[in-house]
């Protein structure tokens, strides 16, 4: 029973990162690369975010969604000073 409860926790992460992978590209592939929580989602991955939502407990999402916005702004900034 436990390798059954293992395997079940394993798929349930597998699809929860799916999930998230799947709604930054279609950020990303949208033109949106500086994403924050609290912005609009674009309609175009309104779906994408509903599966993620729904995929992930809440504390990963708000998680997964300040790492991302956390990394960008570190991106960005990296960039900028990579062309002064």
């Amino acid at each position: 029973e436990d390798t059954l409860k293992h395997f079940a926790r394993k798929k349930a992460r597998e699809a929860c990162h799916e999930a998230r992978d799947a709604f930054y590209k279609c950020l990303e592939d949208s033109g949106i690369h500086n994403w924050r929580k609290g912005d609009p989602v674009p309609s175009s991955c309104a779906t994408c975010r509903k599966g993620y939502e729904g995929e992930c407990p809440s504390s990963w999402v708000l998680h997964f969604d300040q790492t991302y916005s956390h990394n960008k702004a570190v991106s960005r900034f990296l960039d900028q000073n990579k062309q002064s």
